[in-house]
């Protein structure tokens, strides 16, 4: 059964800056195991219903709080969240530099993990929880996510302007290639970008543009008819097949054909980008 995850835009022009969207997941009675395949961004996570949702990962099984980040993750981790019963969760979607205003902690510290709220200090989280388990409707819950968000909201800890232009020139394959040659050009230090990376995105520049490019193949993969792996590879700018098949069996641990068939990562079951 195909499950959807409802997105729902923000509203308030001071969030808009720092969050994509908000986001819903409801089933009555799920048996859900799906792999954590790395995202572009961090997620919290709200689970609002009474069953508890569990990480597994090396063959261990810990449950997670009821408020939970999964952050961003360099490499395939073979982790994956298991949820039997009812699923009631809501979702903030920050933008890849976002979450740093209102966590206030450098995104090295979520690296590879799955944290909870109390284990990063956020308290105010749990209150959060309650009021959203207790509005009547979506409607209701996306009024107290936004109110409580500007008042989490520290504009004083955004990633500077300068910062945002390198972000976003860096996520163009050309520049990605060399990004010695970008350096030069932007008369910036390899050194400062990575500083800035790790504390605003939790990556290093270089492990974050190959999980964009790495998502940008997924994406088409999943949503068009590539009938050679050979074409996806060039649309993406992989040196070759090879390189593109290495890579995505760098974020997933299999092969792109594989992954496809199995259909068992949550980015395929609810289309979450």
């Amino acid at each position: 059964m195909q499950h959807r995850i409802e997105r729902y835009p923000v509203k308030h022009p001071m969030l808009q800056k720092y969050i994509y969207f908000f986001w819903e997941l409801k089933i009555d009675n799920a048996d859900l195991n799906h792999w954590l395949i790395p995202q572009r961004n961090v997620n919290m996570r709200f689970n609002l219903s009474d069953t508890p949702h569990y990480l597994i990962h090396a063959e261990k099984e810990s449950k997670l709080e009821d408020v939970y980040f999964p952050g961003l993750q360099s490499r395939f981790l073979n982790s994956s969240l298991k949820v039997s019963g009812k699923v009631d969760v809501m979702g903030i979607c920050f933008a890849p530099d976002g979450f740093h205003p209102f966590l206030k902690i450098p995104g090295t510290e979520l690296r590879d993990q799955v944290l909870g709220a109390d284990e990063i200090g956020l308290r105010v989280a749990n209150r959060i929880s309650e009021q959203l388990k207790e509005a009547p409707d979506t409607a209701a819950r996306l009024v107290i996510l936004e109110r409580e968000l500007l008042l989490l909201l520290n504009a004083s800890c955004q990633p500077p302007e300068s910062f945002r232009q390198i972000f976003e020139a860096l996520k163009q394959p050309r520049n990605f290639s060399n990004i010695n040659s970008f350096c030069r050009q932007y008369n910036i230090s390899l050194r400062q970008i990575e500083r800035l990376y790790n504390k605003y995105i939790g990556l290093s520049a270089s492990a974050y543009c190959a999980l964009n490019r790495f998502h940008f193949s997924l994406n088409q993969l999943l949503r068009t008819d590539y009938s050679k792996l050979s074409d996806l590879a060039y649309d993406n700018d992989f040196f070759d097949q090879t390189h593109f098949i290495k890579e995505f069996r760098r974020f997933t641990g299999v092969t792109p054909g594989r992954f496809a068939r199995n259909g068992n990562s949550i980015l395929q079951i609810g289309k979450f980008e």
